[in-house]
């Protein structure tokens, strides 16, 4: 993320032209929406280890039952 905004910084100081309103908003807004999306993504990931960490939890407690 501080690569992406970097760009942007870039463009808006350093760039050969400065960005339109419309093209800076519109740059703001796919940003927003891609972090959204990884964001989204490691929740998933999040709870998939979760739940997969908490029936393994379950096994290994039956298992010392059989035992």
């Amino acid at each position: 993320m501080c690569d992406d905004l970097q760009v942007v910084f870039k463009q808006i100081g350093d760039g050969e032209r400065d960005p339109t309103q419309d093209e800076l908003m519109n740059a703001l807004m796919g940003m927003q929406q891609l972090y959204q999306w990884k964001f989204e993504q490691l929740f998933f990931k999040y709870e998939q280890v979760m739940k997969s960490s908490s029936e393994t939890k379950k096994d290994d407690s039956i298992l010392k039952k059989i035992e």
